[in-house]
């Protein structure tokens, strides 16, 4: 059995690191990652898929990435359940193994100076991609 993901996105928000009681820290994190065709109104659509980091990966992620930042990752599906009021809820994300940031310091920070706010200016076309 073999579970592996690999994903290449732009963050929806600048990540947060925040520590557990035993003191190990901890990122949780959304992706913005294009699906690969347009639908009938000629539109991108994007998925949003939540990865949670451990340890000093989400100390690097954290200290050198922002909202907008592209970026690729690899790790594992995790799903997980919990119950709440009577209901279980169930959860499914990503646990990154490891990140790669796709673009340099200057190009964040003439993306970040034209005002790229919009999440639609976030989104990767197909050309876009590295492969």
């Amino acid at each position: 059995m073999y579970n592996k993901v690999i994903l290449i996105g732009r963050l929806t928000a600048t990540p947060e690191m925040a520590k557990t009681p035993s003191e190990r820290s901890v990122t949780h994190v959304t992706l913005a990652v294009n699906r690969r065709f347009k639908d009938q109104k000629g539109e991108r659509q994007a998925d949003f898929v939540n990865v949670v980091i451990w340890g000093r990966l989400a100390e690097t992620l954290t200290s050198y990435a922002g909202k907008g930042s592209l970026l690729s990752l690899d790790g594992e599906l995790r799903t997980r359940k919990y119950e709440k009021d009577g209901q279980m809820h169930y959860v499914t994300e990503v646990l990154a193994q490891s990140f790669q940031l796709l673009e340099s310091r200057a190009q964040r920070a003439l993306r970040e100076n034209n005002g790229a706010n919009e999440l639609s200016d976030l989104v990767l076309e197909e050309e876009e991609l590295p492969f």
